[in-house]
């Protein structure tokens, strides 16, 4: 989550957020849902001055979840996928094996920041990563 500073800063300045929203918009590997699509084509044509709190703390959060992370707590995704691929079938819930599978199907090496709540906690519970760290 943004801070409030950063919210502050980005929706006072027009120059910034309307170049956020053209890059997150060009970003087709971006899994998003129609409506973040329809925001982030509004805030990069038309002609704002400054944004609303909401939609600038909304903008930072599809900029978080687009962003790609190729180490987690040091360790290498790519490593972290392929060992996670490995155990998959050691998981609880058959959501979490699809998730893994779906990822080295994929064949990236990172995960977004969308992705990277769960793939911690698999990682956790596949003892692939510490708890403390």
């Amino acid at each position: 989550m943004a801070s409030w500073s950063e919210i502050e800063r980005v929706r006072k300045d027009p120059k910034e957020f309307r170049q956020l929203a053209l890059r997150l918009n060009a970003d087709h590997s971006f899994d998003r849902s129609e409506d973040a699509d329809e925001f982030l084509e509004k805030i990069s044509i038309c002609r704002y001055d400054e944004l609303t709190k909401r939609q600038a703390e909304f903008l930072l959060d599809l900029r978080n979840d687009a962003e790609k992370h190729f180490e987690l707590r040091g360790l290498s995704v790519a490593i972290l996928i392929e060992k996670c691929f490995q155990a998959r079938l050691e998981l609880n819930d058959d959501v979490d094996v699809e998730r893994v599978e779906g990822l080295k199907a994929s064949g990236e090496r990172f995960v977004t920041g969308r992705q990277m709540g769960w793939f911690r906690r698999i990682c956790k519970e596949l003892n692939e990563i510490e708890d403390y760290l």
